[in-house]
């Protein structure tokens, strides 16, 4: 009997505990005018601006039940706090635990940004900010902006902006910003409740949420002088680029019968190979902007060649480097294994063409030793041949670009150019196909022209790029103080100026090791809706 009733109160008292735990469970309501308002608080611990606070223990509740989302990625906390904290969900808020105490005589600001939100139509709770002080003052002051990628001129989201305690050694890829926030989605940032003080400023994208700036992968921007805060600052406009100066080297290599390759980890724009006093040297060629390819021209696999590599990037740093080739044994599956031999010419069949600049590139996938002028044709609508020699061609370093520019045609309807076969013959004894390409004279009523002027006081140097809609640069003028684009096919177009510092011709993105900004760039803000046998004039600027 004993036995029975202590089965039977253990059941009830399962049930009742089920029951219990039931309804206590928070279950969003159903039907009824759909909740569009954001959480509102109605309580903090400590409360808002208070002043003397010593506890460990954070706690904020609000009208409505609500849940916690991503708090760690979400909640900002400034200045830096030493130690972590551990977060509670309760039905109505949150509850956040120090492990250490906050630092005596210091405003602290806890941002929530988006991790609030009500469980009924996960509005979120905006603007959840609890500031207070451990000290008998709130610190009131603040830092605000906007932060551009310069290279498309629009505001950057999610970026950490940061105010570090100034010291002559400050590194921000081994020191965190003492105080900090992230942009919004206009690239908008303000961090308040600023203690007076000297502050170097920088942001960064920190992609992997460790407050350092890590130089290889990610983007950075900062002010060139230190910030001597008395009052607010604001209006700054910060130029985020991808700084990395980090050298360069080699991230893989890997190696056939026939070829060897070795990819750098950054871009390259010359080599050159010393095959340290061999006399059976080994033909190379740059296949892309990262990689180089080595040909096995002596036909041996059981030899190491030792060479000395030097590669320049695009920052005119060199970077040499010892390296062993070693080709694999030859084996079934490498007999038939050989790279692809292409080439393609620019202009294309049928595209038409400026009189005032008649010529063509050909690019070749693997180099060439030997080409036949005579095989190459370029005649006008005479069809008389125009005869091709040394004077009119060009080589680059590897021979795998050809420039042939001749000035001396006079067509009127049409230029033809003509390859016969095997014109041109590959370091592997490749050969070149036949042939042909025909280019009407262009014909300027079918094109726009866009121009302006420059003021330019100081007399700096600068380059003008002429972008399409996908922010391409098509056309470029160097140093012009009156320009022109002629010869534009109808479309939208955009303008902008580089002030070029350092006359190299390209933007420099600057360099926060010698406390250089980013080369200026000036947009025109204007979007160029240009239609054919238009002359598009006034698109001027003027450098300060």
């Amino acid at each position: 009997m004993k036995v029975k009733n202590l089965v039977l109160i253990s059941f009830l008292s399962f049930i009742l505990i089920e029951m219990l735990f039931s309804c206590a469970q928070i279950v969003a309501p159903t039907g009824g005018k759909k909740d569009t308002l954001s959480p509102v608080i109605v309580k903090t611990f400590p409360n808002n601006q208070a002043i003397n606070f010593s506890g460990r223990l954070v706690q904020v509740e609000f009208n409505e039940y609500v849940s916690i989302d991503n708090i760690q990625q979400q909640l900002l906390i400034t200045p830096n706090i030493e130690g972590t904290y551990e977060s509670k969900a309760l039905p109505k808020g949150v509850r956040l635990t120090f492990d250490k105490p906050f630092k005596p005589n210091t405003t602290y600001s806890l941002n929530f940004r988006n991790a609030i939100k009500d469980i009924t139509e996960r509005n979120i709770a905006k603007n959840i900010r609890l500031v207070f002080s451990t000290g008998n003052i709130i610190d009131s002051m603040s830092v605000s902006g906007k932060v551009f990628n310069p290279l498309t001129n629009k505001p950057v989201l999610d970026i950490n902006v940061g105010l570090y305690n100034y010291t002559d050694t400050l590194n921000p890829k081994k020191v965190k910003p003492y105080y900090f926030t992230k942009t919004d989605s206009s690239g908008v940032f303000k961090i308040e409740n600023v203690a007076s003080g000297k502050y170097r400023f920088f942001a960064i994208t920190d992609a992997n949420s460790n407050l350092l700036y890590e130089e290889a992968k990610e983007m950075i921007g900062f002010v060139k002088d230190t910030i001597d805060l008395k009052s607010n600052l604001s209006n700054l406009e910060i130029n985020i680029a991808k700084m990395d100066k980090s050298p360069n080297k080699v991230f893989k290599t890997r190696n056939t019968s026939g070829y060897y390759y070795i990819e750098y980890n950054r871009g390259i724009k010359n080599v050159k190979i010393d095959f340290l006093g061999r006399k059976d040297t080994l033909a190379y060629q740059q296949i892309d902007a990262k990689n180089l390819r080595i040909y096995n021209t002596i036909n041996n696999s059981a030899d190491t060649v030792k060479v000395k590599i030097s590669v320049t990037d695009s920052l005119d740093r060199i970077f040499t480097h010892d390296q062993k080739i070693k080709f694999r044994v030859k084996g079934k599956k490498d007999e038939s294994i050989k790279e692809e031999f292409s080439f393609k010419v620019s202009p294309s069949n049928n595209e038409d063409i400026d009189l005032k600049d008649v010529g063509y590139t050909i690019n070749f996938t693997k180099s060439i030793i030997k080409y036949d002028l005579n095989k190459i044709e370029i005649m006008n609508d005479t069809l008389i041949k125009v005869p091709i020699t040394e004077k009119d061609i060009k080589w680059n370093q590897d021979k795998t670009k050809l420039i042939i520019q001749k000035d001396d045609k006079n067509p009127k309807e049409f230029v033809r150019v003509r390859l016969q076969k095997e014109a041109f013959i590959s370091l592997e004894n490749d050969t070149t196909s036949k042939y042909e390409a025909n280019h009407p004279i262009r014909d300027p009523e079918n094109y726009g022209i866009i121009e302006g002027e420059v003021k330019n006081p100081n007399k700096k140097h600068f380059f003008i790029e002429l972008m399409n809609e996908r922010n391409e640069v098509v056309r470029k003028v160097d140093n012009l103080l009156k320009y022109e684009f002629a010869f534009l096919k109808a479309g939208i177009y955009y303008l902008r100026l580089i002030v070029d510092e350092n006359q190299n011709a390209r933007w420099d993105e600057g360099d926060i090791q010698t406390n250089t900004l980013p080369e200026k760039i000036i947009y025109n803000p204007n979007k160029i809706k240009l239609k054919q046998n238009f002359v598009l004039s006034g698109n001027d600027f003027t450098i300060d």
